[in-house]
């Protein structure tokens, strides 16, 4: 049976409404992390992690980071908020490792949940390094991407407290998309990786 996770949220967030700790927030693009950081901004102290290693090619993912960090800093400042970024070391040829025994999975099979985990779990390791109060992931505010799995994932490690969600509900993609648009920001047509780049480039030669 499916878990509603954005109940599991809202219940989390009254229960801190009055304390504001501290969340460190895993984070793959600008567009998808607009805004889940608009509304978690009003309950956490936030700090964006930006570990991607599935990326590619390297110039897709510098282009997500500068674009990140360019968003950002506007949202500090129309928002009066004082959220730093992270940056996890770029390793791709580490994460093309454990993800190849699977190249030949769809999207949206068990390689994409492999993605989500290996992503995560660096963004857990650092929240427990640097003593952070929640940790949790802008990922389910994709309507591609498996909400279930990503906070199954989560809810492994918990030396530093995740925070379940769902950001997709309550109109959550539609409202990034419109902030997008409002911050003018960039827009990638494929989830990341080379798998779904080169799925991306199959869809442009039949259109």
């Amino acid at each position: 049976m499916k878990i509603n996770y954005d109940i599991k949220l809202q219940e989390e967030l009254e229960k801190i409404k009055d304390i504001r700790p501290k969340l460190l927030l895993h984070v793959c693009c600008g567009p998808c992390c607009s805004n889940v950081v608009k509304e978690l901004s009003e309950y956490f102290d936030i700090t964006i992690y930006y570990s991607n290693s599935n990326i590619y090619p390297k110039e897709e993912y510098t282009r997500r980071y500068k674009e990140l960090l360019t968003f950002i800093n506007r949202f500090n400042e129309d928002y009066h908020q004082n959220i730093e970024v992270y940056e996890d070391i770029y390793n791709h040829e580490d994460w093309i490792s454990n993800e190849y025994p699977l190249k030949e999975l769809p999207e949206g099979s068990l390689r994409c949940k492999l993605c989500y985990s290996l992503r995560m779990r660096r963004a857990y390791d650092f929240a427990v390094s640097h003593h952070f109060d929640y940790w949790t992931t802008v990922l389910s505010v994709s309507p591609h991407k498996n909400s279930q799995w990503i906070n199954q994932i989560g809810e492994q490690w918990q030396k530093v407290k995740f925070l379940y969600a769902d950001f997709k509900k309550n109109d959550g993609y539609l409202k990034s998309t419109q902030m997008t648009k409002e911050y003018n920001m960039y827009r990638q047509n494929y989830c990341g990786c080379e798998f779904s780049y080169q799925e991306m480039l199959e869809r442009k030669k039949r259109l």
